[in-house]
């Protein structure tokens, strides 16, 4: 088989293990389920030659890992995810495939900034604008385990937030009014 074929393969792959992921209950759960399938990522990205996606997804592997054992809302988390979104910035410019990959670095570096803030709601938002930017780049690079895990990504987060929006109205609504 062709080194792009296995690329191909992989990618679905880990589309499968990081899809899986959103079953977890807790995010140290997501992450320890999410990072083996970010890491199938790379490679499949690094069998597309697909360099900017495979350099990035290095950054967002190590990302999860920080994540799991730095706590949110201390001071080292907030100096770990700069550190994390210079890095991303600096390791995107050095892999550079054209503007093609700053739409890839812009998106991953607000991912990584929204992820950051530990507020569902605001990053279910950011994932339609993120993953959608993540999706130009999967369909450029011809990324199907990318390209669908996107479209999951973007469907995922618009369902969420539709659900949160209609729970959050339906709490604002006075029983008698039913």
């Amino acid at each position: 088989m062709s080194m792009e074929l296995w690329g191909q393969i992989l990618g679905i792959v880990a589309t499968v293990i990081i899809t899986s992921a959103y079953q977890a209950n807790t995010k140290k759960g997501l992450l320890m389920i999410q990072s083996p399938g970010i890491a199938v990522l790379c490679v499949s990205y690094l069998l597309l030659g697909a360099t900017s996606g495979f350099v990035l997804n290095v950054v967002c592997l190590a990302r999860n890992i920080c994540c799991f054992f730095v706590h949110e809302g201390t001071r080292r988390h907030k100096i770990v995810t700069g550190i994390l979104m210079c890095v991303m910035g600096v390791m995107g410019v050095l892999s550079w495939e054209g503007y093609l990959s700053l739409i890839l670095i812009v998106a991953l570096v607000a991912n990584t900034f929204f992820i950051a803030l530990g507020r569902p709601q605001i990053l279910r938002y950011s994932i339609i604008v993120t993953s959608s930017l993540c999706l130009i780049y999967n369909i450029v690079v011809f990324s199907v385990g990318g390209i669908l895990l996107e479209a999951i990504s973007v469907a995922s987060a618009i369902v969420g937030s539709i659900r949160f929006l209609r729970s959050r109205r339906k709490a604002s609504v006075p029983a008698d009014a039913n």
